[in-house]
């Protein structure tokens, strides 16, 4: 009989948060990697738990009037990880940029220092009260973390829209890909592109990943997916009514 594993959750002296996971067979696709999408949510909800162990839960926030709003978000891959596999997901937060809080994420292979993934993004808070964003150094319920850190991946920058952009393909918004906010959860968005794409893009090994969150999308709302085809690179964005709502790089 094989020696128990206990995937646990819990804080470092500093205030960084660890969470331990099993990849399942329903998290990857047809070659056993991991999903983007599913890191995507992986990483969310680690953040989310972060939170709400020290007391800054969706519901706390909620009765302040106030909800997180993921704006930027940017991973360097160096290996996917793939089904049955033991992860850590190691996150923490970091020095503001700007009005933007800031949040740095590493995936490790379980009980090794064998980095998978590393990541940053960039999050604001939406004060439903004003219907205003509040500025990083406005946040009140934790002390503003002061120590920056260097993210050696693609920075979480604007993404640059090029003249030639295609259309793919058109995505309504469905029931099953809102959220707790009600509208459609941002680890979804990047699926929104890979079901249009052509197999021999889905199939690829991606390195690098960004994407920018410019406008939310709401059930029954269409969006028209356009992409470009670089030398190493595909950009994508996806539009309602001629407004872009989202912006993606990915890079092979």
């Amino acid at each position: 009989m094989k020696d128990e594993v206990i995937l646990k959750e819990r804080h470092d002296d500093d205030l960084t948060f660890y969470k331990d996971e099993k990849i399942q067979f329903t998290h990857c696709t047809p070659n056993r990697n991991l999903t983007l999408s599913e890191l995507f949510r992986f990483t969310a909800d680690a953040a989310g738990e972060d939170f709400s162990l020290r007391e800054m839960s969706w519901d706390f926030l909620a009765d302040k009037g106030l909800a997180i709003i993921l704006s930027r978000v940017s991973y360097h891959i160096e290996r996917m990880p793939v089904a049955d596999e033991l992860i850590t997901l190691k996150t923490w937060e970091s020095a503001a940029q700007g009005p933007l809080c800031t949040r740095n994420y590493e995936i490790y292979k379980y009980g090794s220092d064998e980095l998978l993934v590393k990541g940053q993004s960039l999050w604001t808070i939406l004060d439903f009260n004003n219907h205003r964003l509040m500025p990083a150094k406005a946040y009140p319920y934790r002390p503003a973390p002061t120590v920056v850190t260097d993210f050696t991946g693609i920075k979480c920058g604007k993404i640059s829209i090029p003249e030639n952009m295609e259309l793919i393909g058109k995505k309504t918004i469905l029931y099953s890909d809102l959220d707790a906010n009600g509208h459609a959860n941002n680890s979804k968005y990047i699926n929104f592109v890979f079901d249009l794409l052509p197999q021999e893009f889905q199939t690829k090994s991606y390195k690098d990943v960004r994407l920018n969150y410019s406008k939310e999308t709401k059930l029954g709302e269409e969006l028209e997916i356009k992409v470009s085809y670089q030398d190493n690179m595909i950009v994508a964005q996806g539009l309602v009514n001629g407004v872009s709502s989202f912006e993606a790089e990915l890079y092979y």
